[in-house]
């Protein structure tokens, strides 16, 4: 019984000084300009790429990472590191510079359009949702990370 009594005494102290740092999901990310609802996106062919970030903890460079599913994302899919687990394809990562910073070069910012992909037999014409993780650093008042999410349908066509 002790025992227990330090652990939990060590895990108050670890969150406390910040050596654990507390993450939450929340609902919604920035917006998807484009692709738009429905847009129809043939393999091999490049669609407008452009997303406006919520930047919700006021960061100077917004991370999103961005995805083709299979199924419309809710917050229980995006897991604690800010990833999707089944994911049909990912764009990577790119990140925004806010308030007039300069762009970086890795992860780069988002391009203007994207190249969608080629994927194969196992993924039928139809539906898919262009999806998008926001990462927020070093939210206040603790410096904790939250992961916005976005997404919105496109009509998927194989070559």
């Amino acid at each position: 019984m002790l025992s227990k009594s330090f652990a939990i005494t060590g895990l108050f102290a670890a969150f406390a000084f910040g050596s654990i740092v507390p993450r939450a999901i929340v609902s919604s990310g920035g917006t998807i300009v484009s692709p738009t609802s429905g847009s129809d996106a043939t393999a091999g062919q490049s669609i407008p790429f452009h997303y406006f970030d919520r930047n919700k903890c006021e960061s100077g460079y917004s991370l999103i990472t961005v995805y083709l599913l299979d199924a419309a994302p809710t917050t229980l899919d995006v897991t604690d590191s800010g990833t999707f687990t089944n994911f049909v394809f990912s764009f990577g990562n790119f990140l925004i510079p806010n308030f007039g910073l300069p762009p970086m070069t890795s992860p780069t910012p988002p391009p203007p359009t994207l190249t969608i992909p080629d994927l194969g037999p196992s993924v039928p014409d139809g539906e898919l949702f262009f999806s998008i993780i926001e990462t927020f650093r070093d939210c206040p008042p603790d410096g904790h990370i939250e992961f916005g999410l976005s997404s919105t349908p496109i009509e998927y066509h194989a070559v």
